[in-house]
């Protein structure tokens, strides 16, 4: 179960003068609508996790944000909060103690919570708690702009061969036999000829020139001994000798998925398989072709989000491909939707440039990025004017291009390191939610610094004085 932080005592009873003044976490901490998210999250939280010790959702959540924007590992995130009073004071604790809040194997639970629409919702009270809004003018039909991409979010995996992944499910074969055995009447363990089966893995993989043949040689070898664990593993569970939990029934039925994508990819003599896995542990992960040099395909999940007015909104998460060209029209709809107006422009790549977008953008009167419909207009101011603004849309699309850049290079979005599929949406959600936060802040300490006293001193010379506070 968990508590609201309207039990936690006032903050001003906080040992400030253990906290750097100009700490950034003080900010921080009044940029964020902490009851409204407690109000999203309690009940989602409190279903999952009742019975236990209290835990305020502030902490949880605070936590999590802490761990996003830092960067950090779920044990590290932990210490982190034990070390720094200024963390302590951003979760709203009375005081500074150096103990842990609650074990950082929680971490993981209760990122699995959070899915892609309450991560939407939760960037959508962050802007709105800090006054973000587009207003339209009276009678305005058309504001603002739109900058929308696509991106990939490559999780921590190896790069996958099919070999590798054979050798991976066979050995997960062997393990689960091990285990059932242990808990069964059998008087001796069924033969998995494990020792054979590594020694023919091993032949091939260390080869350093494998050709077509002989790969398909060694997934045919390693194809027969996964067969013929599964068919055992099947026949003692059939007879009652095997009782497979709900854990092994899992692991069981992401072999035999394995089993037969390889096999009618060994029997068609292909490389090509639908809703391929390419990971044991990540089962739900898939390739994404991407077509850029040195990373042709990515393993990870697709991010489709567009920046409006300076902010980031997070459009789609989707594990398996998706044409993000196809995403244009339900963006706009959503920007219509919560300001009440259509964007006056819509930049984006050339793959969101197709026919029917560019029709749908012209009927509704905003410009899309790209060359026009129709034929090249023969007057050259024109056609010169058309260029220009060609021009200046590429060079403004960049800015959201920096934010994937940002957010894979300092957030940690450039390897994801959780592996559930909801720890890994989540871990996306609250990057985005972050860098939102962190954009507030700056906009907020940036017209603070701003602020002056103008002192006339002679007729010729002012003085400035930057006010901080």
């Amino acid at each position: 179960m968990y508590q609201s932080s309207e039990t936690i005592p006032t903050l001003d009873l906080f040992p400030m003068h253990l906290i750097r003044k100009d700490s950034p976490w003080l900010a921080l901490e009044q940029l964020i609508p902490w009851k409204k998210l407690e109000v999203l999250l309690k009940d989602l939280f409190s279903s999952s996790d009742r019975g236990r010790k209290s835990i305020p959702v502030r902490h949880v959540l605070g936590a999590l944000i802490i761990q996003s924007k830092m960067n950090l590992t779920d044990r590290d995130t932990i210490d982190m909060i034990s070390d720094m009073p200024a963390l302590q004071y951003f979760l709203g604790l009375p005081t500074y103690e150096p103990i842990e809040l609650f074990d950082f194997t929680l971490l993981c639970k209760y990122r699995q919570l959070l899915g892609i629409d309450v991560s939407q919702e939760m960037i959508e009270e962050l802007l709105l708690f800090n006054g973000v809004n587009l207003e339209p003018e009276t009678g305005a039909t058309h504001r603002g702009s739109l900058s929308i991409d696509a991106t990939v979010a490559p999780v921590n995996i190896t790069y996958p061969t099919d070999l590798k992944l054979l050798n991976v499910a066979r050995e997960q074969s062997e393990k689960l036999i091990d285990d059932l055995y242990k808990k069964s009447a059998l008087s001796s363990k069924p033969r998995t000829k494990r020792q054979k089966a590594r020694a023919d893995y091993l032949l091939y993989a260390k080869a350093k020139n494998l050709s077509r043949n002989k790969r398909f040689t060694a997934n045919r070898m390693q194809l027969q001994y996964i067969d013929r664990n599964v068919k055992t593993i099947e026949k003692h569970a059939n007879e009652g000798v095997f009782v497979l939990d709900d854990g092994q029934t899992e692991v069981i039925e992401t072999i035999k998925r394995i089993y037969e994508q390889q096999h009618h990819m060994w029997e068609a003599k292909t490389n090509r398989v639908d809703d391929r896995i390419v990971s044991f542990s990540q089962p739900h992960v898939r390739g994404i072709v991407r077509g850029k040099a040195g990373t042709k395909i990515e393993f990870g999940p697709k991010i489709a989000a567009s920046k409006v007015n300076g902010y980031i909104i997070l459009d789609k998460i989707s594990f398996p491909n998706f044409n993000e060209s196809q995403t244009l029209i339900e963006i706009i709809g959503k920007y219509k939707e919560k300001y009440g107006v259509y964007p006056e422009v819509v930049r984006a790549d050339k793959i969101y440039q197709t026919r029917d977008n560019k029709t749908y953008c012209k009927s509704l009167d905003i410009r899309l990025s790209g060359p026009k419909l129709g034929r090249k207009p023969k007057d050259q101011e024109i056609l010169k004017t058309d260029r220009e603004i060609q021009l200046q849309d590429l060079r403004k699309r960049q800015e959201i291009e920096g934010v994937f850049g940002v957010a894979k290079t300092k957030y940690g979005l450039e390897k994801l390191m959780t592996k559930l599929p909801e720890s890994q949406i989540a871990s996306i959600g609250l990057i985005f939610f972050v860098m939102n936060l962190v954009r507030i802040l700056d906009k907020v300490s940036f017209y603070a610094k701003i602020e002056m006293l103008v002192l006339s001193i002679t007729d010729n010379e002012l003085c400035y004085v930057f006010d901080d506070e």
